[in-house]
């Protein structure tokens, strides 16, 4: 019994960190963001199979985070610091904490259309497993600026490192949620090349600072952050939506056929993929059943 129960707590908590988000609940809510108009459950799967993909898992797409005084310096020594960086130059800040790698997913537009769409007005809530959540407008999920490009929840990254990639930059992962891609599903804007020096798809702080209104930029501390808008361990999408509650309310989207069995302002760490904690709690069982043998 002790073996089972050791067993156990060895091996289920190592799962749920060194995993991604495998399955996601959409829902769609009356303007008292109460009444559920609809709502449907679907896994990575059934997107990849039932929804278009977006990205080959060969391109990489890229973030920027903050630009360092010291960073700017080195690029720029005889010019005043910008945080923005508006060419996208400063590459320590794209690589180091916005190297997102080469993804495929989902567009985000396409999934909320599947239990009924938005409309202008309405806002569009991403939340992740570890209770972090983001918020965002009609328009920035469904007329996106190609500097900006189609928000996109990523469940499956190709090669892991980037021919550029720097040393210490988090990790990503590689395949699906559940055999390797741990910052998955992850959403990511698609931005085009037009910026940058080097044609890469990167979505850069002055692209956020152009596109967005100034209530949706991220900071990390005091500096622009594009790379905290991309929110990991996504397992909900809600739609505030502006319609009555007697519009629709308990209708369920189509079936979705098929699950797959269970398996700056903030920026989220990634968990800790160690055994630290199961080991610390097998210890204490182990402590107590030794301690009742004595008695």
């Amino acid at each position: 019994m002790m073996l089972m129960l050791a067993t156990t707590l060895l091996s289920t908590p190592v799962l749920a960190t060194g995993m991604g988000t495998t399955e996601l609940r959409i829902v769609k809510y009356a303007n008292d963001r109460t009444t559920i108009l609809n709502e449907t459950t679907v896994d990575y799967h059934w997107l990849e199979k039932n929804l278009p993909v977006q990205g080959d898992g060969v391109t990489r797409y890229y973030h920027q985070g903050p630009v360092f005084e010291g960073a700017w310096e080195d690029i720029h020594p005889d010019k005043p610091y910008d945080p923005w960086n508006a060419d996208e130059d400063v590459q320590i800040s794209i690589l180091y904490k916005g190297d997102f790698g080469a993804v495929r997913g989902t567009d985000i537009r396409d999934i909320c259309d599947y239990i009924g769409g938005a409309e202008d007005g309405d806002m569009i809530e991403l939340r992740s497993r570890d209770g972090y959540s983001r918020t965002y407008p009609y328009l920035i999920i469904y007329e996106p600026d190609p500097r900006q490009g189609p928000a996109v929840l990523c469940w499956y990254s190709g090669a892991e490192e980037g021919p550029d990639m720097r040393e210490g930059a988090k990790e990503q992962g590689k395949g699906y949620p559940d055999t390797g891609y741990v910052a998955g599903m992850r959403v990511i804007f698609f931005a085009d090349t037009s910026t940058n020096p080097w044609g890469w798809h990167v979505f850069g702080n002055n692209d956020m600072k152009e596109c967005w209104d100034k209530d949706y930029w991220n900071y990390g501390g005091t500096y622009p952050s594009a790379a905290g808008t991309s929110p990991m361990w996504i397992n909900e999408i809600r739609i505030y939506s502006q319609e009555l509650p007697g519009s629709g309310a308990t209708e369920t989207a189509p079936s979705a056929t098929w699950v797959s069995p269970p398996q700056e302002t903030t920026e989220q760490p990634l968990a800790a993929r160690g055994t630290a904690a199961p080991l610390a709690i097998l210890g204490i069982v182990l402590w107590s059943f030794r301690y009742k043998k004595q008695e």
